[in-house]
Parts: C-alpha cells; structure tokens; sequence
C-alpha cells in the first residue's frame, strides 16, 4: 500500500509542477492545453494525505516495540524525527497552495501561479529534507535529493501535462524549441544527482543486485533508457516525420515516453521503501535477498557473496537483442505506430535486464 502511495506522491507533484510551469508559458509558445482546477486541488490535497502514510507506517510499527501508544509514538516522530517535521512544514505548505489554488482569481491573475509554483518548490524541498540522503549527510543529502527530484519532476511534469492533457499538437515546433533545451538540462541534472545519490546509498552498486532494493535500482535504471530513447526520437525526429506525414500526431508519443516515466517512478516508490544497502553483507543480515536474483542466479546463495560481472555468451546475446529492439523502437516512430514502440521499449528494457544478471550468473 506505500509503495501506491509513493507513486501517487510523485505523481501529484509532477502534474501541478507541470501544470503551473506550463501557465507561465505564453499561449503561442505550448500546445492547447487544459488541466483541470479541480484536479490541481486534488493534487495539493493528496500530497500531505500520501506523505503521511510512511509516517503512520513507522508510527504503527514501533509504538508496541516501544510500549507506546499509537499516538505517543506519532507525535514523538512529528517532533524528533526529520521525515516528521517535514511532513509539518508540507502539511502547513499544502494548505497554503489549496488556498492558492481555490480562489477565483487564479485563473486570471497571471502571478498567482507563480507563488504556487514557489509554494510547489519549497513542497519538494521538504520532501529532500524527509529523504534518506538527508539523514545521511544533511546539507549535501538535502540539495542532491531536491535537484533530483526536482528537475525529474519539471521535465516529466511538462511531459505529463501536454500528453495527457494537451488537446492538439498545434504549436509543436514552438514548444520543442523551449522545451527540448529544458528537459537536456533536466536529464544531466537528473542523472548527476542520481549518481550522486548512489554513491551515498548504494556504494556496491553490482553486490547490491542480491537486494530488492538493488534489483528495484537497476530495473529503475534500465527503465530510463526507453524513456530517454522516446525522449530523444519526440525531440529530434519530429521534423523529419511531420514533413512526411502531416497528419502526426506528437501527442499519443509523448503519452508512450509518459508511460515509461510512470514505471520509473514506481519502482523509485518501491525502493523508498526498502533499506537502502550501504553495506550488502551486513543488510542481507537483516532483509531477505531478492526473489528475481535467487531466481536467477545459477551459482550457491550467500551473504558473503561478491558478485563480479563478466561476459558470458547468453548475456551478449541479450544485450544485442536489447540494441536491436531499440534501433526498432526508433523505427517505430518513422511509421507512426506508437503501442509498437511501447511493447519494444519495454522489450529494452527485459532484454538488457536478462543480459546483465546472466553476466552475474
């Protein structure tokens, strides 16, 4: 059940990051676009209702450990634990942006999405205060997690809220041309952050493979080459197809890059909730090792194990299948069938998961 909530969390503060991002933009530089206002509500309202679950998680877990009532328990974590105090702070920060968002005038007072913006950002940051990289090392745990988050939640926020709700690709080229640069910046930000992140929680990146949390990690990662492969064919393709076929759609494409946005923010959800693995030997002491690694992996099971990758012909088999459906996807797009695309992206990514565990194995 927190795994949804997780997933819900992210998505909410993707669409109102989008959404009020995009009405910043003057109309003839965007799509016809329209996010509904009861739905921006929904959103603000939902983030401190779906950020509190963990803490009700935690709550319920220790108040008997400790031989405390439920609500001694909840309160001692609201005022001596971070993820508490921020989820105060996000509470406090989402009523605000309700407010915001419910007066008439938001509609029409072209600064009024500006401080919900503002509002929005400073939810993420609490969030960045809440994270597991924060209370590892607070400033520096703080900024990494919040760029992460943050520019992963501007690119696929302007991504949801023109696919999903975008009414016509009119305007295409126009938006491309504000939009591609953004989302560059965005995935290098993304990705250096991510990294970042990895070294101070997955510091044995290979070893951690025996772990949910690692397989959730690199099932997350692999998920991230269709989307950047969408990515890429919706930023740079476009011209050459819509010379040829002036009746394409950018829309249902940019609907298919969602969907892999979706599954990477799953299992970012799933990992949220799983023990990050600083030391393999010594989580495997107290979490049982992934069900798809012992699945997998041909070899005696240990904690002790140290895996090593190597070469071996099933796993170069896997990854040129892996390349080869991923020049198709790209191909796909030419022909203008994007459900065929979908189902070879996700072909990427099940292809090159097989080849890199049977390297392991």
């Amino acid at each position: 059940m927190t795994y949804i909530s997780e997933a819900l969390l992210y998505v909410c503060f993707a669409i109102l990051t989008g959404s009020l991002l995009l009405r910043l933009v003057p109309e003839r530089s965007r799509p016809p676009i329209h996010v509904p206002g009861g739905l921006l509500i929904a959103c603000a309202a939902a983030i401190p209702v779906l950020s509190f679950m963990p803490i009700h998680q935690l709550a319920s877990l220790y108040a008997d450990e400790f031989e405390l009532t439920y609500i001694e328990m909840l309160r001692s974590i609201l005022l001596d634990v971070n993820a508490g105090k921020a989820w105060i702070w996000t509470a406090l920060g989402s009523a605000g942006l309700l407010v915001l968002l419910g007066v008439r005038a938001f509609r029409s007072d072209k600064h009024m999405p500006k401080v919900a913006l503002f509002v929005t950002m400073l939810l993420v940051i609490w969030l960045g205060y809440a994270s597991h990289a924060s209370s590892l090392s607070s400033i520096k745990g703080l900024v990494v997690h919040s760029a992460h988050f943050l520019a992963f939640t501007v690119w696929i926020g302007i991504l949801f809220a023109a696919g999903w709700f975008g009414r016509s690709g009119d305007n295409w080229p126009a938006f491309l041309r504000w939009f591609s640069p953004l989302a560059i910046v965005c995935v290098v930000v993304t990705l250096l952050a991510g990294l970042t992140l990895m070294s101070m929680t997955t510091p044995q990146y290979v070893n951690s493979w025996m772990l949910p949390y690692g397989q959730a990690l690199l099932i997350k990662h692999l998920l991230i080459v269709p989307l950047l492969l969408f990515a890429y064919t919706n930023g740079f393709l476009y011209k050459a197809v819509a010379i040829k076929n002036p009746d394409f759609n950018p829309l249902k494409w940019l609907r298919v890059e969602g969907s892999f946005a979706l599954l990477v923010l799953a299992a970012t959800a799933f990992m949220g909730q799983q023990a990050p693995p600083h030391t393999v030997k010594e989580t495997l002491q107290t979490t049982s090792p992934s069900s798809f690694f012992t699945w997998l992996y041909k070899g005696a099971f240990s904690p002790d194990l140290a895996l090593r990758a190597t070469l071996q012909t099933e796993s170069v088999l896997m990854l040129a299948a892996a390349a080869l459906v991923a020049a198709g996807a790209v191909w796909s797009y030419r022909l203008d069938r994007p459900w065929i695309a979908w189902l070879l992206g996700l072909l990427v990514t099940v292809f090159a998961y097989m080849g890199l565990m049977f390297m392991i194995a």
